[in-house]
């Protein structure tokens, strides 16, 4: 059976949790990142930014923090670097393109049932449209 292809515009922690996750449920996901490397808003902050959560509320939950990070509220090199340790040992990388950034989604067309499953991609294999139950939004990247 082949796998079905879903677009996820970003590679913070949202995106990355949606890569996972979409992975786990059969789909083929691809994740478009404007920068080159996972990490959001935590990939550029400044040195004395940290948490303003406790490390026990803001960790994967499937992923803890590792323990030599004892700090209640992580510094942002903490936070990043776990970040990228996540994207790693559970191998979302390779389902990234980065440097790729989203200038535009536009709405398509309301698709039937059968079409929302049955979308199409170019021969390079990247998605065409970002399905959201109520119609096709057609991607444009740079």
């Amino acid at each position: 059976m082949e796998m079905k292809q879903i677009g996820i515009v970003g590679a913070g922690i949202s995106g990355l949790v949606a890569c996972k996750y979409m992975l786990s449920k059969g789909y083929d996901p691809i994740v478009f990142e404007a920068r080159s490397r996972v990490g959001g808003v935590w990939i550029k902050n400044f040195e004395t930014t940290t948490l303003q959560t406790t490390k026990p509320l803001y960790q994967f939950s499937d992923f803890p923090s590792q323990s030599s990070v004892t700090e209640d509220f992580p510094t942002q090199h903490q936070v990043f670097d776990h970040i990228q340790s996540y994207a790693q040992h559970f191998d979302l990388l390779k389902h990234i393109r980065f440097n790729t950034k989203v200038v535009g989604i536009e709405y398509d067309q309301v698709l039937s049932d059968e079409e929302l499953w049955s979308w199409s991609s170019t021969a390079m294999a990247s998605p065409l449209a970002m399905i959201n139950g109520n119609g096709r939004f057609p991607l444009k990247t740079l």
